[in-house]
């Protein structure tokens, strides 16, 4: 998203902490209004204290755009309904919601691929599943199974935290990167990941190896087949193999037989 960013305060402090993102400072009500209308395509908007929020919440809606908002306090009730409103995405912190220190905060929003990194997220205790904020601000829930699938040390979600500039998410001892979750539950970052990887590697035996190793397994964890035969996979010494072991490998990595090259 390389439009407009536009912080509603009346200091200048958080302009100078996200410059890397050129932003429009605005101070007053009328100032909120004439760069809400001229920039009605799409925005960022940034607020960083409570103060701010009373300029948006009394906005004079127009045309429907992407428009888009963080706030960097608490936000909750029908305020953030009445934001919804005006802005197509709306992210602040709220019970449970957590968000980068600002300077990691700063460093995704500015980021060339930000939609690739999250920037905060939440718990969905009811529903078993964790809401993660990306860095254009839209929103990815990830169920809470898939982390106790993924290998390794038990995750505990009441310790759940973004870190390493949103390049990680962690649950207590547990840790995924973020390029792993985007690639198991989004399909455009998948598809840039796949055309990525097939300039590097094309076949079969790639992408065997690719999901392998994103399911968190070992090349000893497919009934039926063993390690070695597994490695001559991944090594291109066997080019593809038999439909039985096919369908062994996919039953064991989750999916259907001809998914497998699609990773």
């Amino acid at each position: 998203m390389n439009d407009a960013v536009l912080i509603v305060d009346h200091e200048e402090t958080a302009a100078r902490r996200f410059e890397a993102l050129n932003p429009k400072l605005l101070r007053s009500a009328e100032e909120v209004q004439v760069a809400f209308d001229e920039n009605w395509r799409q925005a960022l908007w940034i607020v960083p204290r409570l103060s701010g929020m009373s300029r948006l919440t009394t906005l004079r809606g127009g045309r429907r755009g992407d428009q888009r908002l963080l706030f960097l306090g608490h936000l909750e009730g029908i305020r953030r309904e009445v934001l919804h409103a005006n802005f197509r995405f709306v992210v602040a912190l709220a019970d449970g919601m957590k968000l980068l220190p600002i300077d990691e905060l700063a460093e995704v929003l500015a980021a060339p691929h930000r939609e690739d990194l999250f920037i905060g997220g939440a718990l969905d205790t009811i529903d078993r599943a964790l809401v993660l904020y990306r860095g254009n601000l839209e929103p990815l829930v990830v169920p809470l199974s898939w982390f106790s699938s993924a290998g390794g040390p038990r995750p505990d979600p009441a310790r759940f935290e973004i870190v390493d500039s949103g390049q990680t998410v962690r649950l207590g001892e547990f840790e995924a990167a973020s390029d792993a979750i985007l690639y198991e539950f989004d399909v455009d970052a998948r598809r840039r990941s796949k055309q990525k990887s097939i300039r590097e590697d094309q076949s079969f035996g790639g992408s065997l190896r690719r999901l392998r190793k994103q399911r968190g397994l070992r090349r000893e964890d497919f009934d039926g087949i063993s390690a070695k035969e597994i490695a001559r996979l991944e090594r291109g010494e066997v080019s593809r193999p038999h439909a039985d072991t096919l369908e062994r490998i996919a039953k064991a990595l989750g999916v259907r037989p001809d998914e497998v090259e699609t990773y």
